[in-house]
């Protein structure tokens, strides 16, 4: 059966106006993706340098109180909890921002009272509801609510461009307690393959953008010895972060 040309140009023009439909498509696609990249947030931690020392107010020599180098030289940094700076490098704003930490607290105080024994301290810590404790005649008495530190939240944080003032994002008290505690154990009874294994926190980020997306962030911070002064009256650090998988 002959094809007529009404037929021909018919068909061409179908075919025409199916490849515009699909270019519109494409179009329209490629439009939402770069609306939905506007959106996008992007969490980053920056690497701190820190300087540790005792609490003043505390009887032992623990070196608990972190202090970031670009900090000493503030007169209430004693009364501040360590931090890193935490910033927004993506395109959109970060809302409704739900922090979670975790490492394995149970293992770690088990680590910390056995080296404490080898440094012969009387120093003992205790896990259990929750509530990491520190029971020692030389060292006094403390006690450290892991439940009210694994989790925070945070309203926002807006793009660098728009705001260059980082978030600051405090480490719960016990990890770093617990991390202090080990070095100075470690350097006390000079057991220093310790050191090469201090424990990794674990940082679970849930968020949404302007658009209502939900977003999640995932990191491991590694706490890392410079040096160490002394029985461990006193060290020098950093704590970086890495992507978690």
């Amino acid at each position: 059966m002959a094809v007529t040309i009404d037929q021909v140009i018919s068909l061409t023009a179908s075919i025409g106006a199916c490849f515009s439909a699909i270019a519109a498509f494409l179009a329209v696609r490629q439009i939402s993706k770069q609306r939905e990249s506007s959106y996008k947030p992007e969490l980053v931690l920056s690497k701190t340098m820190f300087e540790s020392s005792p609490n003043p107010r505390s009887k032992g020599n623990i070196p608990d109180t972190w202090i970031a180098k670009t900090k000493l030289e503030e007169e209430s940094s004693l009364m501040r909890s360590f931090s890193m700076p935490l910033r927004n490098v993506g395109l959109g704003a970060a809302k409704n921002i739900k922090v979670t930490w975790s490492f394995p607290i149970d293992s770690v105080v088990s680590t910390v009272n056995e080296i404490a024994q080898k440094s012969l301290v009387s120093a003992y810590f205790e896990y259990e509801n929750e509530m990491l404790s520190l029971k020692s005649e030389v060292m006094g008495a403390s006690v450290s609510a892991w439940r009210n530190q694994k989790n925070q939240t945070i309203d926002f944080v807006l793009p660098a461009p728009v705001d260059t003032a980082p978030i600051e994002l405090a480490l719960p008290h016990a990890y770093i307690q617990l991390v202090s505690a080990l070095i100075h154990f470690s350097a006390r009874s000079e057991s220093f393959d310790y050191l090469e294994h201090l424990p990794s926190l674990n940082l679970d980020i849930n968020f949404i953008d302007i658009g209502g997306g939900q977003h999640k962030s995932k990191f491991s911070i590694s706490t890392e010895v410079v040096s160490v002064t002394g029985k461990g009256e006193e060290f020098q650090g950093y704590a970086e972060s890495r992507n978690r998988a």
